[in-house]
């Protein structure tokens, strides 16, 4: 019989609402456990996703021993505890991006999973996505020959709201960290660690960065940009260009499903990929299929991935003035 897996949620929050219906499309996947500071909100979240528990307070989940894997969807600057917490029970954890608010933290979530032998993974869901296996199969097979130059963007127009969670720099606010993350995915993935940054941050009134825009320069005459906004409606379009040609991620690029190839103001071929009915259940699959295998850390995701994305981060806050060194909640 396939063993059935058992989620718990840590956060019944929008993004939790979104993973709690992927998890139904998965068939060897089940809610089972959910917890929130707010009891009410917890028991209405496990009665609307059919789960068997609710508790008002996370350590009481994380010391439930039939969890095969905890989800957290807390604001960012509670990822770092929250992951602690399951990690030092020995609960799986995939953790809702960014990973932490800065690389030290980061740091001290992958070190916990590896010191007690425990499963770790940040939920860049994007990452499992058809679209980004076919654009990366495109690349590695020479398609548009040498790369040359990445460009990609993520901007929308949030209110302004000095007590949201996108202001608020004690929940991890800013467009970087909310949507910033994406493109800088998508460009570390492709070209890996950069040589050099330069970036520049529009700030709110309350320190968060309300635009953010950087350049990564490589050794090997690589360019890449990214822009992310919470003022702006940008074209949350994708670009790779190499000497050959250019791919494009057709917009939503971090949720898309068609991809087109343009070789000398020509469109040569267009690849139209399934998106899924959710989008989650692809990271949920990973997860799951990590632990069959008794892995600690995703091939598609690993460790040293997300504290490479977290160091980059923490490279263009400095250079953008955003500060979260005392705003993060432990």
């Amino acid at each position: 019989m396939e063993k059935i897996y058992k989620w718990g949620i840590i956060g019944p929050g929008r993004i939790a609402q979104k993973f709690a219906a992927a998890l139904k499309l998965v068939p060897n996947a089940v809610l089972h456990a959910v917890a929130s500071r707010d009891k009410v909100k917890a028991e209405r979240f496990a009665r609307s996703y059919q789960a068997n528990h609710f508790y008002d307070n996370y350590e009481a989940l994380a010391n439930n021993e039939e969890l095969d894997a905890v989800y957290i969807a807390t604001p960012h600057t509670f990822h770092h505890a929250h992951a602690l917490l399951c990690l030092q029970k020995k609960r799986a954890v995939l953790c809702e991006k960014p990973m932490s608010v800065n690389f030290s933290s980061t740091a001290e979530m992958v070190l916990a999973a590896r010191e007690n032998n425990t499963f770790l993974m940040e939920a860049m869901w994007s990452r499992f996505l058809p679209i980004i296996d076919k654009t990366l199969q495109l690349v590695n097979d020479g398609t548009i020959g040498d790369l040359k130059y990445v460009s990609a963007d993520f901007g929308f127009v949030a209110p302004f709201d000095t007590s949201s969670r996108l202001y608020d720099l004690k929940l991890g606010g800013g467009s970087l960290l909310d949507v910033g993350v994406y493109p800088l995915f998508l460009v570390l993935l492709l070209l890996g660690k950069p040589d050099e940054i330069k970036a520049f941050s529009q700030l709110a009134s309350t320190g968060a960065d309300e635009t953010t825009a950087a350049l990564l320069f490589y050794k090997n005459g690589i360019l890449a940009s990214i822009l992310s906004s919470i003022n702006a409606q940008t074209p949350i379009a994708a670009e790779i260009t190499g000497t050959k040609g250019t791919i494009f991620l057709d917009r939503p690029w971090y949720k898309g499903s068609e991809i087109r190839v343009r070789k000398n103001d020509t469109i040569t071929d267009t690849f139209s990929l399934p998106y899924g009915d959710n989008g989650f259940e692809f990271q949920i699959k990973e997860v799951q299929e990590c632990l069959e295998k008794g892995l600690t850390e995703s091939d598609k995701m690993p460790l040293g991935f997300s504290l490479l994305l977290s160091d980059t981060m923490d490279d263009i806050c400095r250079m953008g003035k955003i500060s979260y060194s005392t705003a993060e909640v432990r």
